[in-house]
């Protein structure tokens, strides 16, 4: 097969245009902003980037061409938020609705409603999971200057109009080339489908009555010292905290020893003053504990007892809590990563 592009194929792309007759605005930003800066990653790098709806209107995609790279989904909804920032916050997916986009499939109640697979199919583009950590996507690239000339004019228009945009320019980079420090090439060894993958982290958006719900907590006035509080006495192991900063964004890690990583026990609260609130449920602790046929007494107590908890810090300054990712592993170590807010800082 030949390394070139057809030579209609630039035609092609001018003569068939994508038009997304999707009515309710915050479906269209969603599944417009995908489309158009993510594309298929090809080997052939000498070839020009594509978004997927280039490659839907030219059809010239060839399957033995995609890479197999991995880019984290969080990077996805990173750039997604990224776009939005600026937009009235009606106009932005809660996170719940935001998964249904990506994991849904397509039946008679929603056979209207635009799917990620629609763009990446899953046969091509399939979700795994390496080191047991994060959710990562084969084959996608990200694209910071689309070329939007596949696009019907209306959606183009339509789309400056809700975001606030006049450029499709982003500064932003996002990796495709490793995870977690493993290779693209070698990630196949380390998926293994036996074992729990990470926790993905429920995100709650507070000070922002659209964004998510606000549960509210005792406020520590000193920046990155946390609070922890429990239903039990005795010695309480999780908190211990990290922080870092970056020019646009912070970084925060919790040693949860011992916490419950079901998404219906845990939760991750962003406020857009920059505190963090953690809450969940404890498993160790216990004085007695049984391992099949056999009971051990404890001799001594020193983890967080069982039951419900909650660790509470303020980052050192004002976030976007909608540009919030964060990740649950089981070496239980809560990871989240949160832009500035670099407007309100310089105010």
């Amino acid at each position: 097969m030949s390394d070139t592009m057809p030579e209609n194929s630039h035609e092609q792309e001018e003569n068939v245009l994508i038009s997304l007759d999707i009515e309710e605005d915050k479906l269209f930003l969603l599944h417009f902003i995908i489309g158009t800066y993510f594309g298929p990653d090809l080997r052939k790098h000498h070839r020009p980037k594509q978004s997927a709806f280039q490659i839907q209107a030219s059809k010239n995609l060839v399957v033995d061409e995609l890479s197999g790279s991995l880019m984290k989904r969080a990077e996805l909804e990173r750039v997604y938020y990224h776009i939005l920032r600026n937009a009235d916050p009606s106009l932005v997916m809660k996170s719940k609705k935001l998964r249904e986009y990506f994991n849904g499939k397509r039946n008679v109640s929603n056979r209207d409603y635009p799917f990620f697979a629609d763009l990446f199919p899953r046969k091509l583009h399939p979700e795994t999971h390496v080191r047991h950590k994060f959710k990562f996507i084969r084959s996608i690239m990200f694209i910071n200057d689309p070329d939007t000339s596949c696009m019907r004019e209306e959606c183009v228009t339509r789309f400056k109009r809700l975001t606030g945009l006049d450029s499709f320019a982003l500064s932003l980079s996002v990796d495709t080339t490793e995870a977690n420090g493993v290779a693209a090439n070698e990630v196949k060894d380390e998926i293994d489908e036996g074992v729990e993958p990470c926790l993905e982290v429920p995100i709650t958006c507070a000070g922002n009555d659209n964004a998510g719900t606000c549960i509210s907590g005792e406020e520590s006035d000193v920046a990155a010292k946390p609070e922890v509080t429990s239903e039990a006495q005795g010695g309480l192991m999780v908190g211990l905290m990290d922080i870092g900063e970056c020019d646009d964004a912070y970084l925060f890690r919790v040693s949860l020893p011992g916490v419950n990583r079901d998404e219906r026990d845990f939760s991750c609260e962003v406020e857009d003053n920059g505190k963090v609130l953690v809450r969940g449920v404890t498993t160790t602790g216990g004085k007695r504990v049984q391992r099949y046929s056999q009971v051990f007494e404890m001799q001594t107590w020193n983890l967080c007892p069982p039951g419900h908890f909650s660790v509470s810090f303020r980052l050192p300054g004002p976030v976007h809590p909608q540009e919030f990712s964060g990740n649950f592993g089981t070496d239980g170590i809560l990871e989240g990563i949160v832009m500035k807010n670099l407007q309100k800082q310089t105010v």
